[in-house]
């Protein structure tokens, strides 16, 4: 059975990224996080959803479109795009200028989209619900009519 594009959303984003970082995977829920960014900027273009060198556009529309004000505002010149998302894809590490963390920490976890000597602070639990929002706009988009589905191979997915 292949999932469609808005049930891959709905199991892979939303469900299964918030296990991640209910178990308190939170370095593979970021990871997660970033790249579902991505994917779901591509629904915001027309182009096929494996297009090439479309990821920091896409992140970035996202960023812009889905998630809250102060998101795009810190991705001002791609800087999340490069230091987040970028970094955690090819290095499975942040820059140096980005704290991961989780509500857990005592000295971070309540200061997510806050800097401190420098360095933006992102807490897993906090990014997670504004990235499940951004599932939702989306998803509410696709019902309406607004934004176009897109084809997405998801057979894999019961491969396991």
């Amino acid at each position: 059975m292949e999932l469609s594009s808005k049930e891959f959303i709905q199991k892979v984003f939303i469900e299964e990224t918030e296990n991640l970082v209910r178990q308190g995977f939170y370095h593979f829920a970021f990871v997660i996080m970033s790249q579902a960014l991505e994917t779901l900027g591509s629904f915001l273009d027309s182009k096929p959803l494996k297009a090439r060198d479309q990821s920091k556009l896409r992140f970035s529309h996202a960023m812009n479109k889905l998630m809250p004000i102060k998101y795009a505002r810190l991705n001002d010149n791609h800087l999340l795009y490069d230091q987040l998302r970028a970094s955690l894809a090819h290095t499975f590490t942040t820059s140096r200028q980005i704290i991961l963390s989780s509500r857990t920490n005592h000295e971070f976890g309540k200061k997510h989209l806050q800097k401190q000597d420098d360095k933006l602070i992102l807490v897993a639990e906090d990014f997670y619900e504004d990235l499940k929002k951004a599932c939702l706009r989306l998803l509410n988009g696709m019902e309406k009519g607004i934004v176009s589905d897109k084809k997405i191979n998801t057979e894999f997915y019961y491969c396991f």
